[in-house]
């Protein structure tokens, strides 16, 4: 990642750690956003899964942290879970441990719960709802008021029509959205309806934008973030920002009636 004013792109970029990224060389290419400055902003948040095993994940930990402190990055580190059934006093014990700048929460551990991990967690550490397909939505506003971010497994119309960004934002919470991108786990480019599908979601005002199975078991990581890191910059010169559009009408007035 580079300098905040010499960043050509206003998104982060998450990237799920695993077998594929163990070789050290590729985590370095996506730290270093690709071989021969092919793109200019790499890999901004390394997301975690403990659900891998806990002297793996903390091993990744250590090499992400590692490789970014070498290079003077500002990286951060998402903790994470696929687990089912979570133990959550062991999982929170090893978030204390290693102290993430970030941990997410599955919205199926209920409100009650989720509404008490704050008092169990390290000052510093914020906190993300995992929000599923299959979760309900007419409820999130509650669980807006324990949270900082809100991890989004949706298809672009859910999205839309659900107003999740608009919602989440309104409460200060910080939307993400999880891409997928099936081709690339097979080897090949990525298909239009891939790239329109997430520039799409995108352009509804997503700053956070995270991938999961392509970087963490595919076989090409630092290429999938390079994909994620043009789709990005495209839609950011897309979206719709009622503000600026607003001025713009004032504006266009004012110089009609001079």
């Amino acid at each position: 990642m580079t300098k905040p004013n010499e960043r050509h792109r206003l998104s982060l970029i998450i990237a799920t750690l695993g077998p594929s990224t163990d070789n050290e060389k590729e985590l370095i290419t996506m730290l270093m956003a690709g071989i021969a400055r092919q793109w200019t902003d790499g890999v901004d948040i390394a997301r975690i899964l403990y659900s891998d095993g806990e002297s793996v994940a903390k091993n990744r930990i250590e090499i992400f942290r590692e490789q970014s402190k070498k290079r003077n990055l500002s990286t951060q580190v998402y903790l994470d879970t696929d687990e089912e059934n979570i133990d959550l006093d062991k999982y929170i014990a090893f978030a204390n441990s290693v102290d993430p700048n970030i941990i997410s929460f599955p919205k199926s551990i209920g409100l009650e719960v989720f509404s008490s991990l704050k008092e169990k967690l390290n000052s510093n550490i914020k906190i993300s709802l995992r929000l599923e397909d299959s979760d309900s939505v007419s409820d999130l506003e509650d669980y807006y008021d324990h949270c900082n971010y809100v991890m989004i497994e949706s298809s672009s119309q859910d999205i839309v029509d659900n107003k999740l960004v608009e919602n989440a934002k309104s409460k200060d919470v910080e939307p993400i959205y999880l891409a997928k991108m099936p081709t690339l786990m097979k080897g090949q480019v990525q298909s239009r309806e891939e790239n329109f599908e997430i520039g799409h979601t995108l352009e509804e005002g997503f700053d956070i934008v995270a991938l999961y199975e392509e970087t963490a078991k595919g076989p090409y990581p630092a290429r999938s973030v390079k994909c994620i890191d043009e789709i990005a910059v495209e839609s950011e010169k897309l979206r719709v920002n009622p503000f600026a559009d607003l001025l713009e009408k004032i504006m266009s007035m004012f110089k009609r009636k001079n």
